[in-house]
């Protein structure tokens, strides 16, 4: 069966006749009889009751097959306009995207440099969760995004940017304002990773980023945390801290004092887990494997680079 197979059948439901269907689809009638004839033997089924001189009627197989044909049919249209769509997007448009809290600081910078040094491209801008930015990538959505990865892709090509650190913003009654500690080099102070255990953790849903760091750490120490899972927001899970529910911990890169370099809300609640017992994670550019070779790659690459500097 073939979606051309779908359309003649339909047209037959639709006009109450092979020869009017032959006549809306500019096609000879034996065509139109082949398709039903294929398409009744493949399934074992029977679309039409055979009344001579009436109206073609549908039989309950075939009510029942063409509310399915009409689902398919817009389906195709549907992946052929976005295909159509794809080919046709502009080829001076770089698609770049980032998460929320770091398009804040970057996007900015990046538009005024495209603006002021690139004539060939212009920069389109997207944010959203590194989850969703990974999978844009994925399908070709966008171009490049800068993300934290949970899990990777053959298919897409992986380039680290920045070092990760996990921080906890304390709650408000957390225990752990207690135990926090300063250590030399560093202006942010840290605490135990098994000092987490004193404490109740919000966390997001597994397959994020933040998440595995999580999970990585209490595999890796045999933590008995107990947690809070909270998917709506960061901003969410902040405001929980803030209002002393429960210590939130997140993975952010460096900055010069390994705070959150798009750090909000109470400074001095944030704390750091020891770097010498903090897991190694990175935050990655990220692109379809193939574009990282291409102009535009080059020309994202060097933009992140000065804008970051």
């Amino acid at each position: 069966m073939t979606i051309d197979d779908l359309k003649k059948i339909t047209a037959v439901i639709e006009t109450g006749s092979i020869n009017r269907a032959s006549e809306k689809l500019f096609t000879a009638q034996p065509a139109i009889s082949r398709s039903i004839r294929r398409v009744e033997e493949e399934y074992n089924i029977t679309l039409f009751a055979r009344t001579q001189g009436k109206k073609a009627e549908l039989t309950e197989e075939g009510r029942m097959f063409y509310n399915a044909a009409q689902e398919i049919i817009a389906t195709h249209e549907n992946m052929i306009r976005q295909l159509e769509s794809y080919k046709l997007r502009d080829e001076s448009t770089i698609r770049f995207g980032t998460p929320p809290q770091q398009s804040v600081f970057m996007f900015g910078e990046m538009l005024k440099w495209f603006y002021r040094n690139v004539q060939a491209y212009q920069l389109e801008t997207h944010a959203a969760s590194s989850r969703q930015l990974h999978m844009q990538v994925l399908s070709g959505e966008l171009d490049v995004a800068v993300i934290n990865v949970a899990e990777k892709y053959d298919n897409i090509y992986y380039e680290k940017e920045k070092r990760m650190h996990t921080n906890v913003y304390l709650s408000s009654k957390s225990p752990l304002h207690e135990t926090k500690r300063y250590i030399e080099g560093l202006e942010t102070p840290v605490i135990d990773v098994h000092d987490l255990e004193k404490d109740t953790i919000i966390v997001n849903k597994k397959g994020s980023a933040s998440r595995d760091v999580f999970d990585r750490l209490v595999e890796k120490y045999h933590l008995n945390v107990k947690i809070i899972e909270e998917d709506t927001s960061m901003y969410k899970r902040m405001k929980m801290a803030d209002d002393g529910i429960a210590s939130y911990l997140l993975s952010s890169a460096a900055s010069s004092e390994l705070r959150p370099d798009w750090a909000r809300g109470t400074i001095d609640r944030y704390v750091l887990i020891d770097p010498e017992q903090d897991v190694e994670t990175w935050r990655y550019i990220i692109c379809r494997k193939g574009f990282e070779n291409t102009e535009k790659y080059r020309i994202l690459r060097k933009c992140l680079k000065v804008t970051e500097s």
